[in-house]
């Protein structure tokens, strides 16, 4: 069970499906979390369920009261701000046009701030000054509607505010008991402060509160009275009821979604790079980035998400619908981003790459390097002058810091006794290489010259090696060579010296001369094809036999020969079977020598395989190529390395009582090479294979 679940869990589609999972409960926690912010007005209700008890509601009244004593005390009316009153006793500093015209005045004639400049401006920037307070009056304006519009929404609210000269209300009753019969109320007047329900802090407005006082001492005249009509406090009710289901819904959603997204997370975690295969951990693409740009690239997805939250959140005053498509969008395209980043740097954590895969790493060590390679590739002598510059100012710096000193002194011992122990070390390998031990290999760790020179006196040993094999293999290929041309011409020679003395002793007339002759004709015939043989050898050899090159179809030439060695194949009682890739498969090269090389391979076949058993002839066309491969089972053990199959007087059977003279192949293969094609031997168990590889003459039309 355990390893099902192992393997499903680090399949690619089950990583994709739940990286995509964790995305869509991120879009759908933040949908939610939209949902709350675009309906919902009292967030108290997630923890109070009855509105009548809620700090909102005791809140709403004592924010209405601020209001009010502000109007009174700033604005007193609308009329009020009509006539002017509210900048007729303004000063410099209480608008911050006037600030800026004044320090304007001031620079454009150079005068200090002083009461004589203050003087000089009011009377010189009259026409400015009144344009200035046309345009705070119609900002007060402006404000005291805002303040008057916000006490009427939600409606229901009913209030009633009095100086004695000014009075602020949306109703026709100054009557106390009208507003302290509602069941949510606030009076204010000489007798205190009476609010219902008294719910939560103190939430006046600093004015307000420094006026009660005097308000009790009946110093302050100010009367406010304020209620919620039944109707108004039903909707408000009811609104709350909506807000806390609408609470109550979207956090329970944010809450499963995040839990999921968590979970999902620490899952993708835990198999980050890991395969159904093995328990490596195995990077892709993406993990190709630099782990120090990736954190930058992380880092630079959460700026600019907080950079451009509320430009995003602000497109609802245009239209609801594309924020909540701009917004969703863009937290899906962040997440995706993030976490994938995120996830890759997890899995260099995993793998250790970390500092491996960081630009700065890499650039750091590109450098150091470079650096390395610059100061190695340097002439010695110019380096040591440089190292002992080094150490003599290194020396110098730090003549009053006995401890540098001494790290100074230890270090410089390291690297002596490190590169006198590689020179010795490279005296014992030379010594070792002249006493003829060409195997040992002189080992040193690092880089610098004593490297680069223990690797040419390694170069150097394998050469020689390399020859010393070679000169082993030529003088015994030498005397084998010599051996086998006196045993092949010995053979006939004896036979015929033997008989000529037969027939000298026996004379002509012998009854057995006839059975001499025979003889004596037959040997000389094969020291003559010998002799021949040796001689085309020789030409083939030193490239001095003419190539005619030219179009060559290779099964009909294959056919031909096999024509006119019918009668010895019949002989053999060898079954061939020939199988060509096409009809008409055409070579480059000259078809008198291919011919030969063809019947040398045939004439070997016919002397070394297995007597009744099948020969394959198979005829191949490639794309640059072409080749014919003969396949037979040899009737002797073939433990001849193949190298030396195709050297000269080298033969099949060791023991050389069958016929031939070990040329054959040797002839073979010259003559294939000077049509610019290859012989290839190969050898499986009894299984003899001989490839004859030609160009291809259509690559060359």
């Amino acid at each position: 069970m355990a390893t099902k679940w192992k393997k499903f869990s680090r399949k690619t589609v089950t990583k994709v499906i739940c990286f995509i999972l964790m995305i869509i409960s991120i879009m759908i926690g933040v949908y939610a979390g939209l949902e709350i912010h675009l309906n919902v007005q009292y967030y108290e209700s997630i923890t109070e369920k009855d509105y009548k008890k809620s700090n909102e509601l005791s809140n709403e009244l004592r924010y209405a009261a601020s209001r009010l004593e502000y109007v009174l005390r700033y604005y007193k009316s609308e009329e009020n701000i009509k006539k002017g009153n509210t900048v007729k006793n303004i000063s410099i500093e209480d608008s911050w046009q006037l600030t800026n015209l004044y320090n304007n005045y001031l620079a454009e004639n150079n005068l200090e701030n002083n009461d004589v400049s203050k003087e000089l401006f009011w009377e010189e920037k009259k026409s400015e000054i009144a344009d200035v307070k046309k345009l705070i009056i119609k900002t007060d304006l402006a404000n005291y509607q805002q303040i008057i519009n916000d006490l009427n929404n939600p409606s229901g609210l009913l209030y009633y505010a009095s100086d004695r000269e000014n009075i602020c209300t949306n109703t026709n009753e100054s009557s106390k008991e009208y507003y302290s019969k509602r069941n949510a109320s606030l009076l204010i007047d000489e007798k205190g402060v009476v609010i219902n329900p008294n719910n939560g802090e103190n939430t006046y407005s600093p004015s307000l509160i420094d006026r009660f006082p005097r308000i009790e001492e009946g110093i302050d005249e100010v009367q406010i009275y304020i209620g919620i009509t039944d109707e108004g406090l039903t909707y408000r009710t009811n609104k709350w009821n909506y807000d806390r289901y609408i609470l109550l819904v979207n956090i329970t959603i944010i809450v499963i979604c995040a839990l999921l997204s968590l979970l999902l997370f620490i899952y993708l975690l835990s198999v980050s790079g890991k395969t159904v295969q093995d328990e490596k951990i195995h990077l892709n693409l993406l993990d190709k980035i630099y782990t120090d740009i990736n954190l930058i690239m992380i880092v630079g997805i959460v700026a600019v998400c907080f950079i451009n939250f509320y430009n995003v959140l602000n497109i609802k005053y245009s239209n609801v619908n594309l924020m909540k498509f701009t917004f969703i969008s863009a937290t899906g395209g962040a997440a995706t981003g993030f976490f994938l980043l995120f996830i890759s740097i997890a899995k260099h954590i995993k793998s250790g790459t970390i500092i491996k895969y960081s630009f700065i790493y890499n650039a750091l060590s590109r450098i150091i390097s470079i650096l390395i390679k610059i100061f190695n590739s340097g002439p010695l002598m110019l380096k040591s002058v440089f190292g002992i510059i080094l150490l003599m100012s290194a020396t110098y710096i730090s003549r009053n810091n006995l401890i540098l000193l001494i790290l100074i002194f230890i270090a410089a011992v390291y690297i002596v006794y490190t590169k006198v122990k590689k020179f010795k070390d490279i005296q014992n390998g030379i010594q070792i290489a002249k006493e003829g031990d060409y195997e040992f290999k002189i080992n040193l760790s690092g880089s610098g010259e004593f490297n680069t020179l223990s690797q040419d006196i390694n170069t150097i040993t394998d050469g020689l090696k390399i020859a010393v094999q070679n000169k082993v293999k030529s003088e015994r290929l030498k005397t084998e060579l010599i051996t086998n041309v006196s045993h092949d011409i010995k053979t006939p020679l004896t036979s015929i010296i033997s008989y000529v003395d037969l027939l000298k002793r026996e004379g002509l007339n012998s009854p057995n001369a006839p059975k001499y002759l025979d003889v004596l004709d037959r040997k000389s015939n094969r020291l003559k094809t010998l002799t021949e043989d040796l001689f085309e050898a020789a030409k083939v050899t030193s490239g001095s036999i003419a190539v005619n090159f030219q179009k060559i179809n290779i099964n009909s030439l294959v056919s031909q020969i096999m024509g006119e060695l019918d009668e010895k194949i019949q002989e053999s009682k060898l079954e061939f079977i020939i199988n060509s890739t096409s009809d008409r498969i055409y070579g480059y090269g000259d078809g008198r020598h291919l011919s030969r090389v063809m019947e040398n391979l045939l004439s070997n076949i016919f002397k070394y395989a297995l007597k009744e058993s099948r020969v394959y002839i198979d005829i191949t066309e490639k794309e640059k190529e072409v080749s014919v491969t003969f396949k037979n089972i040899s009737a002797y053990k073939l433990n001849i390395p193949i190298d030396e199959l195709m050297e000269r007087f080298k033969r099949g059977d060791e023991s050389r009582s069958s016929e031939g003279n070990g040329l054959g192949l040797a002839i073979a293969n010259s003559l294939m090479e000077l049509q610019k094609g290859k012989l290839s031997l190969s050898i499986d168990g009894d299984l003899f294979k001989a490839e004859l590889v030609l160009i291809n003459y259509r690559t060359l039309t």
